[in-house]
């Protein structure tokens, strides 16, 4: 697969996202390219305020740009759903959501360092998207969410952050998650339980 034409500089400077966008994986699906530039305006809507609008704004220097993928999931634990009648549908993969993103300055908590919560929202937004797309739910709720902190993140810098379903009863979505290096070290892992919800929009 050949790289995304409007690739960001900080991504195609780095030869292991090279190896990982170019890879021959079939299953792999590159979308939602985000690269801010210095005509950069605000949508006008956005229902996530704080990721499309507050961390995206140049002058935040928060995420300079980001990139979404999916792709099969190496983990163990992962599962698959398959919204298609058993008798017609191959066997499901499971599939992991994965997102680029460039890092500035603008999140330390101490210098060169992202803020220990910025990781924690980082896990919490890939999380919650996961488990919106993988229970057809468009805003499943954070009920818990534990993170083991394993290395600082290095700002400004570029991580990888990868989330899978690992359960799915009911309106109840587990999901696990980990924000890596580019040599492929956890910085940050995470799981979380999610809930669909309720009819008329209620928890």
């Amino acid at each position: 697969m050949p790289l995304p034409p409007n690739l960001h500089p900080d991504f195609s400077s780095l030869p292991w996202i090279h190896q990982l966008l170019t890879s021959t994986d079939p299953t792999l699906n590159l979308s939602d390219t985000h690269t801010k530039t210095d005509t950069y305006s605000p949508p006008t809507s956005a229902s996530n305020t704080l990721f499309a609008t507050t961390l995206a704004n140049p002058s935040s220097d928060a995420i300079r740009a980001s990139l979404h993928f999916t792709r099969r999931c190496p983990e163990p634990d992962s599962i698959a759903v398959s919204t298609t009648p058993a008798r017609d549908a191959l066997t499901p993969i499971p599939t992991e959501h994965c997102t680029l993103l460039s890092l500035g300055t603008g999140i330390d908590g101490k210098t060169s360092r992202a803020h220990g919560g910025f990781n924690a929202l980082l896990l919490d937004h890939q999380l919650g998207r996961t488990a919106a797309v993988s229970s057809a739910s468009a805003t499943p709720a954070t009920a818990t969410m534990t993170v083991d902190y394993k290395a600082p993140v290095v700002t400004p810098g570029v991580v990888l952050v990868r989330a899978w379903l690992v359960g799915l009863e009911g309106r109840k979505i587990w999901v696990r998650g980990v924000v890596e290096d580019g040599e492929g070290r956890a910085l940050a892992v995470g799981k979380a339980l999610f809930l669909k919800e309720k009819g008329g929009g209620r928890i």
